[in-house]
This record gives structure tokens, sequence and C-alpha cells, in this order.
């Protein structure tokens, strides 16, 4: 009784926070101008990770189970999810990349029943928010296996990891952070 009053007060909490912060973000979130890969899936919200996340769960039908925001250092922030809609699953990874040096990113779905959907990622420097998406595919049925989504952010010959973000999510079991 105590945990679900806990979980009801959190919830109208980040509420409140998304009502407050809305505004904001859609105001502060650029368009974002590089070419996305081939199979990528245009953002149906502002870019950035406040501002896609939040467009991500008022889109009608679209639900986002993501890991936390990670920063690292030099300037690059990250939020990995994995995303549902319409009977397709896909990931996405959000960022921020004000290190002064363009970046790569390697986004990866991983599947419950073992296949696997990847995107590879030019990350522009310049601070401006943007995102990075796997070709989406139909959704696991008849399984209880979790999808993984994992975002690694490497220097532009991708020798050097800067930073791993990611997300997992099991279907009609909720999601949790990795």
């Amino acid at each position: 009784m105590q945990r679900a009053r806990i979980l009801r007060l959190t919830g109208l909490a980040g509420t409140a926070v998304l009502a407050l912060t809305v505004p904001l973000a859609a105001a502060t979130a650029g368009p974002a101008d590089r070419a996305r890969p081939p199979g990528a899936r245009k953002a149906a919200a502002p870019a950035g990770p406040l501002a896609d996340l939040v467009g991500a769960l008022l889109t009608s039908g679209r639900t986002a189970h993501c890991g936390p925001e990670l920063p690292a250092q030099h300037g690059l922030t990250a939020r990995t999810c994995v995303l549902t809609e319409g009977g397709r699953t896909w990931a996405r990874t959000s960022f921020r990349n004000s290190t002064g040096e363009p970046l790569r990113a390697a986004l990866t779905l991983l599947r419950p029943d073992g296949r696997n959907s990847q995107a590879d990622c030019v990350v522009p420097a310049g601070g401006a928010p943007d995102v990075c998406e796997t070709p989406g595919g139909p959704t696991a049925r008849g399984t209880r296996g979790p999808y993984g989504a994992v975002a690694e952010f490497s220097d532009a010959a991708g020798e050097r990891l800067r930073l791993r973000s990611g997300a997992n999510w099991t279907p009609g079991g909720g999601s949790s952070r990795r």
C-alpha cells in the first residue's frame, strides 16, 4: 500500500515536471540537419534527450522504454530507448555532442528471438540535439524474452569508446534500466 502511494506520487511529480519542461524543450530543440542511415525513421518530435522522450510518450500508441540519460566527459550526453508502436519495435538513441569533434554511434536493437537490427550514425559536433534509430521490425509475439538497445559512441574512426548507453524491455513485462 505504501509503495503504491509512493509510485503514484512519483508519477504525479514526473508529470508536473514534464508539463513544465515541454514548452522549454520545444523552444530550444532545433531541427536535425544530418542525413539518416538507410531504413532509419525520422523522429516524430523535436530531437534531443528530453524532447524526444516527451514526444514519444505523447504520440498516440507509441511507448518508450528508456534507460537513464548519461553524460560522458567533455560534452557528450545520450539516452537510449526501445520504442514500440503499432506492432513494430525499434531502438532510438538521443544525443547531444558538444565535444567539438564529430563522433560515431553504433546502435543495436537486440530482439528476444535472437535477431538484431543495427544502425551506424554520424554524430556531428556542435552541440545540437539529434537522434539515431534502427529500422523498425514486427514486435516479437509469444515470447517473454527482453528486447535490448545498446548505443556505443566512439571517435570518428570507431577506435575509442566514449560512452555506452542502453535500455531494455520485455513485452508484457514492463521495462528496466541497464
